[in-house]
């Protein structure tokens, strides 16, 4: 009786652990997708962005110091209303805002304050300054449209965050002559201004100034403009896009990987299986080319879509070559009793197919991990 038992749970494991059953390999197949999706929501997590910010030489009691006590001090603050434009892919925004200066009249005009302008921008529009006194000190305040262009990195694209650097500098004078000073409190965000698809994380400000040299060879052709620099920090609201991209991409790919859980009497079936995984991908990077972002250097979706690509045509080469032995011995009832019919070994092929879904499987889990986590 316990023998009986035990040969029967044996038997019941030996089932389990077929790799050469078709339920099993669905079953490494879901398992496999449950995985990519695990990759990419970790992915997602935390704050992942390239985007870098421009240097400037911060104001500090030394440099103070050193610029002498009749240098101005001027307050500046931004607000930003809302965005008529606002084109991640395309790296151009357009942003309607105040920007606001306290300062004292007796150290600068208002003329040379109302001077400032936008790096990397140009201002659109700006409207006469709205003053007023508050503490012995002028309040001018304007309000201001421009246009950004940004040095947005996309490398990591479409799982990368971003960091949205608007500068604002005064060509016109020297830190000698002014500076800026501003804290967190001075840039504010009127609420709900961003797309659904991307949420703030947190805002930075910081003022200094920018070193310029006209001439290495000569220090003295050496200048400085005041800079304010607002950094606006933008996660991924929506998986939205990772959809469109991604969930065609994998469903193509599984096509080829379920090639190997067809029977393998039926290598017709398999080659056309792997064979329209192969083509639908080609197909579709006609479609992918539509939502990129125009940069010169590879991003993650195209490393990714070359992975898949390079995957599904090894799969592809796997089932033309069952296309050329399709000759299986067999058995068969003939007048003349049972007979032999020799060709290919089909208990050999059937283990060399399901040792090549299992490598395919892992290539595919380990690659696909390697390129969104590195």
């Amino acid at each position: 009786m316990k023998k009986t038992i035990k040969k029967t749970i044996l038997d019941k494991i030996k089932v389990l652990f077929n790799i050469n059953n078709p339920k099993i390999k669905l079953g490494i197949i879901f398992i496999l997708i449950i995985y990519i999706m695990g990759v990419i929501k970790f992915s997602l997590l935390y704050f992942n962005t390239t985007d870098q910010i421009p240097k400037i030489q911060a104001i500090n009691t030394e440099v103070i110091k050193k610029l002498g006590a009749f240098t101005a001090k001027v307050k500046i603050g931004l607000l930003l209303k809302q965005f008529p434009s606002f084109d991640i892919t395309r790296n151009l925004f357009t942003i309607d805002s105040v920007i606001w200066f306290e300062f004292n009249a007796d150290e600068i005009m208002l003329e040379t304050i109302e001077r400032f302008s936008i790096d990397q921008g140009s201002i659109k529009y700006r409207s006469p300054a709205d003053i007023k006194i508050i503490d012995n000190k002028i309040l001018a305040k304007y309000n201001v449209l421009f246009e950004l262009k940004t040095d947005l990195q996309f490398h990591k694209f479409p799982f990368e965050d971003h960091r949205l650097a608007i500068v604002i500098s005064n060509t016109f004078v020297s830190p000698e002559e002014m500076y800026y000073v501003v804290d967190n409190t001075s840039f504010q965000l009127q609420p709900d201004i961003f797309p659904a698809s991307w949420k703030v994380v947190d805002t930075n400000v910081d003022a200094g100034f920018l070193d310029l040299n006209l001439d290495k060879q000569d220090t003295s052709k050496q200048y400085a403009n005041p800079k304010t620099l607002f950094i606006i920090n933008l996660a991924k609201a929506s998986i939205k896009q990772l959809m469109i991209i991604f969930i065609p991409l994998f469903s193509a790919s599984c096509f080829s990987l379920l090639s190997f859980a067809m029977n393998i009497t039926n290598p017709i079936g398999r080659f056309t299986l792997a064979i329209s995984g192969f083509t639908a991908l080609l197909g579709y990077r006609f479609v992918i080319e539509q939502v990129m972002p125009k940069v010169s250097y590879f991003t993650t979706t195209d490393e990714i879509y070359l992975f898949l690509l390079i995957f599904s045509f090894i799969c592809f080469l796997f089932q033309l070559m069952f296309t050329r032995h399709d000759r299986f011995r067999s058995v068969k009832n003939t007048p003349q009793g049972p007979q032999v019919f020799e060709g290919d070994d089909p208990v050999w092929f059937e283990r060399l197919n399901s040792i090549f879904f299992l490598i395919m499987a892992l290539v595919l889990a380990s690659g696909i991990s390697y390129i969104i986590l590195k």
